[in-house]
Protein backbone atom coordinates (compact mmCIF):
# COMPACT_ATOMS: atom_id res chain seq x y z
CA UNK A 1 0.00 0.00 0.00
CA UNK A 2 1.29 3.36 -0.98
CA UNK A 3 1.31 5.95 2.15
CA UNK A 4 2.30 9.21 1.28
CA UNK A 5 0.17 12.48 1.85
CA UNK A 6 -0.70 15.41 -0.66
CA UNK A 7 -0.62 13.58 -3.31
CA UNK A 8 -0.76 15.51 -6.60
CA UNK A 9 -0.40 13.16 -9.47
CA UNK A 10 0.17 9.72 -10.27
CA UNK A 11 1.05 7.40 -13.51
CA UNK A 12 2.53 4.31 -14.50
CA UNK A 13 5.25 3.88 -17.05
CA UNK A 14 6.28 0.19 -17.76
CA UNK A 15 6.41 -1.44 -14.33
CA UNK A 16 6.70 1.50 -12.57
CA UNK A 17 4.12 4.14 -10.50
CA UNK A 18 5.20 7.65 -10.44
CA UNK A 19 3.44 9.88 -7.54
CA UNK A 20 4.01 13.07 -7.42
CA UNK A 21 3.67 14.46 -3.73
CA UNK A 22 3.71 17.64 -1.38
CA UNK A 23 5.53 17.50 1.76
CA UNK A 24 5.89 20.41 4.22
CA UNK A 25 7.36 22.81 2.00
CA UNK A 26 8.99 20.49 -0.66
CA UNK A 27 7.21 18.88 -4.04
CA UNK A 28 8.89 15.30 -4.88
CA UNK A 29 8.11 12.63 -7.03
CA UNK A 30 8.44 9.06 -5.55
CA UNK A 31 9.18 6.22 -8.14
CA UNK A 32 8.18 2.47 -7.30
CA UNK A 33 9.01 -0.91 -9.44
CA UNK A 34 6.03 -3.45 -9.20
CA UNK A 35 7.41 -7.02 -9.02
CA UNK A 36 5.48 -9.17 -11.87
CA UNK A 37 6.36 -12.06 -9.53
CA UNK A 38 4.84 -10.81 -6.43
CA UNK A 39 3.39 -8.15 -7.82
CA UNK A 40 4.36 -6.20 -4.80
CA UNK A 41 6.25 -2.11 -4.69
CA UNK A 42 9.85 -1.72 -4.52
CA UNK A 43 11.17 0.81 -1.92
CA UNK A 44 10.61 4.02 -3.49
CA UNK A 45 13.28 6.26 -5.09
CA UNK A 46 12.33 9.63 -4.03
CA UNK A 47 13.28 12.50 -6.32
CA UNK A 48 13.20 15.70 -4.91
CA UNK A 49 11.39 18.41 -7.48
CA UNK A 50 11.34 21.95 -6.18
CA UNK A 51 11.19 23.95 -2.95
CA UNK A 52 8.47 26.39 -2.15
CA UNK A 53 7.02 28.18 0.65
CA UNK A 54 3.96 26.24 2.34
CA UNK A 55 1.52 29.45 0.91
CA UNK A 56 2.74 28.65 -2.79
CA UNK A 57 1.90 24.66 -2.80
CA UNK A 58 -1.87 25.65 -3.19
CA UNK A 59 -0.99 26.56 -6.33
CA UNK A 60 0.73 23.60 -7.60
CA UNK A 61 -2.27 20.90 -7.09
CA UNK A 62 -4.92 21.91 -9.93
CA UNK A 63 -1.86 22.18 -12.58
CA UNK A 64 0.08 18.73 -11.71
CA UNK A 65 1.03 16.54 -13.95
CA UNK A 66 2.97 13.85 -15.02
CA UNK A 67 3.57 13.00 -18.74
CA UNK A 68 5.73 10.21 -20.21
CA UNK A 69 8.06 10.92 -23.52
CA UNK A 70 9.27 8.40 -25.61
CA UNK A 71 11.00 8.48 -28.97
CA UNK A 72 9.10 7.32 -31.83
CA UNK A 73 11.34 4.17 -32.69
CA UNK A 74 10.92 2.56 -29.70
CA UNK A 75 7.60 3.55 -29.58
CA UNK A 76 7.04 1.94 -32.58
CA UNK A 77 8.88 -1.40 -31.38
CA UNK A 78 6.76 -1.41 -28.86
CA UNK A 79 3.09 -0.88 -30.90
CA UNK A 80 2.04 -4.60 -30.69
CA UNK A 81 2.74 -5.36 -27.32
CA UNK A 82 1.08 -4.32 -24.06
CA UNK A 83 3.77 -2.87 -21.61
CA UNK A 84 2.95 0.53 -22.63
CA UNK A 85 -0.25 2.47 -21.74
CA UNK A 86 -1.87 4.70 -24.52
CA UNK A 87 -1.09 8.44 -22.49
CA UNK A 88 2.55 8.00 -23.62
CA UNK A 89 3.85 11.25 -26.06
CA UNK A 90 5.86 10.14 -28.75
CA UNK A 91 8.75 12.11 -30.62
CA UNK A 92 11.49 12.04 -33.31
CA UNK A 93 14.17 10.72 -32.36
CA UNK A 94 16.40 13.46 -33.38
CA UNK A 95 14.24 15.79 -31.44
CA UNK A 96 14.26 12.91 -28.26
CA UNK A 97 18.47 13.05 -28.57
CA UNK A 98 19.16 16.88 -28.49
CA UNK A 99 16.77 17.18 -25.33
CA UNK A 100 17.26 14.26 -23.67
CA UNK A 101 20.56 12.45 -24.73
CA UNK A 102 21.54 9.79 -27.10
CA UNK A 103 22.49 7.74 -23.84
CA UNK A 104 18.79 7.90 -22.76
CA UNK A 105 17.38 6.85 -26.09
CA UNK A 106 19.79 3.84 -27.08
CA UNK A 107 18.79 2.90 -23.52
CA UNK A 108 15.21 3.06 -24.17
CA UNK A 109 14.89 5.08 -21.49
CA UNK A 110 10.77 6.98 -21.01
CA UNK A 111 10.98 10.54 -20.08
CA UNK A 112 8.92 11.89 -17.30
CA UNK A 113 8.03 15.57 -17.66
CA UNK A 114 6.77 17.60 -14.64
CA UNK A 115 6.02 20.79 -13.74
CA UNK A 116 8.74 23.07 -12.21
CA UNK A 117 8.39 26.31 -9.86
CA UNK A 118 8.30 29.57 -11.02
CA UNK A 119 7.30 28.57 -14.77
CA UNK A 120 10.24 26.17 -15.47
CA UNK A 121 9.40 22.34 -17.22
CA UNK A 122 11.41 20.11 -16.06
CA UNK A 123 12.35 16.23 -16.73
CA UNK A 124 13.06 13.15 -15.01
CA UNK A 125 14.39 9.66 -16.40
CA UNK A 126 12.35 7.02 -14.89
CA UNK A 127 15.63 4.73 -15.03
CA UNK A 128 19.25 4.49 -13.94
CA UNK A 129 20.94 4.23 -17.15
CA UNK A 130 24.00 2.07 -17.00
CA UNK A 131 27.28 3.86 -17.11
CA UNK A 132 25.60 7.51 -16.70
CA UNK A 133 25.52 9.86 -13.61
CA UNK A 134 22.26 8.75 -11.23
CA UNK A 135 18.84 10.46 -12.54
CA UNK A 136 18.17 13.90 -11.31
CA UNK A 137 15.45 16.23 -12.27
CA UNK A 138 16.83 18.46 -14.62
CA UNK A 139 15.59 21.69 -16.55
CA UNK A 140 14.11 21.49 -19.92
CA UNK A 141 12.50 25.66 -20.48
CA UNK A 142 10.69 28.19 -18.79
CA UNK A 143 7.31 27.88 -20.07
CA UNK A 144 6.60 31.46 -18.23
CA UNK A 145 3.20 29.94 -17.15
CA UNK A 146 1.66 26.81 -15.00
CA UNK A 147 2.05 24.03 -17.40
CA UNK A 148 -1.76 22.04 -17.77
CA UNK A 149 -0.91 20.14 -20.91
CA UNK A 150 1.69 19.01 -23.08
CA UNK A 151 1.18 17.98 -26.60
CA UNK A 152 2.81 16.50 -30.31
CA UNK A 153 2.14 16.00 -33.48
CA UNK A 154 4.04 15.66 -36.44
CA UNK A 155 4.96 16.70 -40.42
CA UNK A 156 6.75 15.83 -43.43
CA UNK A 157 7.38 17.72 -46.49
CA UNK A 158 4.67 18.80 -49.09
CA UNK A 159 6.09 15.78 -51.39
CA UNK A 160 6.72 13.31 -48.81
CA UNK A 161 10.33 12.95 -49.60
CA UNK A 162 11.95 14.95 -46.90
CA UNK A 163 11.99 13.38 -43.04
CA UNK A 164 8.78 13.99 -40.81
CA UNK A 165 9.24 16.67 -38.33
CA UNK A 166 8.16 16.61 -34.48
CA UNK A 167 6.78 18.92 -32.66
CA UNK A 168 6.90 18.68 -28.62
CA UNK A 169 3.76 21.35 -27.34
CA UNK A 170 3.46 22.96 -24.02
CA UNK A 171 0.18 24.71 -22.89
CA UNK A 172 0.46 26.79 -19.68
CA UNK A 173 -2.75 27.92 -17.52
CA UNK A 174 -3.08 31.53 -18.87
CA UNK A 175 -2.62 30.61 -22.35
CA UNK A 176 1.13 30.64 -23.21
CA UNK A 177 2.03 27.86 -25.78
CA UNK A 178 5.61 26.85 -26.03
CA UNK A 179 6.42 24.85 -28.96
CA UNK A 180 9.61 22.80 -29.47
CA UNK A 181 11.02 21.59 -32.53
CA UNK A 182 14.26 21.08 -34.28
CA UNK A 183 15.29 21.44 -37.95
CA UNK A 184 16.23 18.73 -40.09
CA UNK A 185 19.54 18.58 -40.04
CA UNK A 186 19.47 20.72 -37.17
CA UNK A 187 21.58 20.09 -33.74
CA UNK A 188 19.73 22.69 -31.58
CA UNK A 189 16.17 23.00 -30.20
CA UNK A 190 14.17 25.90 -31.65
CA UNK A 191 11.67 27.26 -29.08
CA UNK A 192 8.41 28.83 -30.61
CA UNK A 193 6.40 31.49 -28.92
CA UNK A 194 2.43 31.63 -29.35
CA UNK A 195 -0.53 32.95 -27.30
CA UNK A 196 -4.41 31.22 -26.96
CA UNK A 197 -7.11 32.05 -25.02
CA UNK A 198 -7.00 31.61 -21.13
CA UNK A 199 -7.47 30.58 -18.29
CA UNK A 200 -6.74 26.77 -20.12
CA UNK A 201 -9.00 24.30 -17.70
CA UNK A 202 -8.77 21.54 -19.77
CA UNK A 203 -7.57 20.44 -23.49
CA UNK A 204 -7.07 17.63 -25.97
CA UNK A 205 -5.77 17.66 -29.26
CA UNK A 206 -6.70 15.20 -31.74
CA UNK A 207 -5.93 15.39 -36.36
CA UNK A 208 -2.33 15.64 -35.28
CA UNK A 209 -2.97 19.16 -35.38
CA UNK A 210 -6.11 20.72 -33.76
CA UNK A 211 -6.43 21.57 -30.42
CA UNK A 212 -9.85 21.64 -28.10
CA UNK A 213 -10.17 23.54 -24.81
CA UNK A 214 -11.85 24.82 -22.28
CA UNK A 215 -11.37 28.20 -20.48
CA UNK A 216 -14.83 27.54 -18.41
CA UNK A 217 -16.56 30.12 -19.78
CA UNK A 218 -16.50 28.37 -23.43
CA UNK A 219 -15.03 25.52 -25.50
CA UNK A 220 -12.52 26.84 -28.15
CA UNK A 221 -11.09 24.69 -31.34
CA UNK A 222 -7.35 26.05 -32.42
CA UNK A 223 -5.78 25.06 -35.29
CA UNK A 224 -1.97 24.83 -33.45
CA UNK A 225 -0.27 22.71 -36.10
CA UNK A 226 -1.54 25.45 -38.80
CA UNK A 227 0.32 28.03 -37.06
CA UNK A 228 3.24 26.15 -36.15
CA UNK A 229 4.01 24.67 -39.52
CA UNK A 230 2.63 28.31 -41.44
CA UNK A 231 5.76 29.91 -39.00
CA UNK A 232 2.62 32.18 -38.06
CA UNK A 233 4.37 33.31 -34.52
CA UNK A 234 1.58 35.40 -32.10
CA UNK A 235 -1.86 34.52 -30.92
CA UNK A 236 -3.34 30.90 -32.54
CA UNK A 237 -6.97 32.01 -33.45
CA UNK A 238 -9.75 29.76 -31.33
CA UNK A 239 -13.15 29.48 -32.60
CA UNK A 240 -15.39 29.31 -29.98
CA UNK A 241 -18.24 26.67 -29.73
CA UNK A 242 -20.47 28.03 -27.25
CA UNK A 243 -20.16 25.19 -24.77
CA UNK A 244 -19.68 26.54 -21.24
CA UNK A 245 -18.64 24.86 -18.16
CA UNK A 246 -16.21 21.93 -19.20
CA UNK A 247 -14.48 20.66 -16.83
CA UNK A 248 -12.64 17.21 -19.00
CA UNK A 249 -12.19 16.43 -22.29
CA UNK A 250 -11.67 12.99 -24.24
CA UNK A 251 -11.11 12.08 -27.57
CA UNK A 252 -12.49 8.86 -29.18
CA UNK A 253 -11.22 7.41 -32.72
CA UNK A 254 -12.98 5.72 -35.20
CA UNK A 255 -13.14 5.38 -39.11
CA UNK A 256 -16.28 4.37 -41.22
CA UNK A 257 -16.24 2.27 -44.35
CA UNK A 258 -14.79 5.19 -46.79
CA UNK A 259 -12.12 5.35 -44.65
CA UNK A 260 -13.06 8.94 -43.54
CA UNK A 261 -11.63 9.73 -40.23
CA UNK A 262 -13.68 10.88 -37.21
CA UNK A 263 -12.74 12.37 -33.91
CA UNK A 264 -15.53 11.81 -31.41
CA UNK A 265 -15.40 14.03 -28.33
CA UNK A 266 -17.38 13.36 -25.19
CA UNK A 267 -17.42 16.89 -23.47
CA UNK A 268 -17.86 16.27 -19.26
CA UNK A 269 -19.59 19.74 -18.06
CA UNK A 270 -18.75 20.97 -14.48
CA UNK A 271 -22.79 20.86 -13.37
CA UNK A 272 -24.68 19.07 -10.06
CA UNK A 273 -25.04 16.65 -12.22
CA UNK A 274 -22.10 15.56 -14.79
CA UNK A 275 -23.71 15.16 -18.34
CA UNK A 276 -21.66 14.15 -22.11
CA UNK A 277 -21.89 15.61 -24.75
CA UNK A 278 -20.75 14.24 -28.28
CA UNK A 279 -18.89 16.28 -30.46
CA UNK A 280 -18.27 15.12 -33.79
CA UNK A 281 -15.04 16.46 -36.19
CA UNK A 282 -15.07 14.48 -39.79
CA UNK A 283 -11.99 15.30 -41.83
CA UNK A 284 -12.00 13.34 -45.39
Amino acid sequence: MLQLSNVLAMTSVESQIAVLFSDADCVSLALYAVSDDTLTLSEPRIHKVYSCKESQLSSVVTASLITSVMPASFHEKCASQCCYSSNILHISDELFNVLFGIDLNLSRCTIMLLQGHSGLVLWLPIKEVTGSRPSSVQVLCSLRDSLVHILTFSSCSDDGASPRSSYLVLIGYHGHVLVISLDAGGTMPSYQHYDILGPVRCCISFDNSYMLYSTGNDLYLANVGQSVKGNQPGSVKSTALGISGVAALSAVHSSDYNRTARCKLPVFCRNSNICVRLIEFVNA
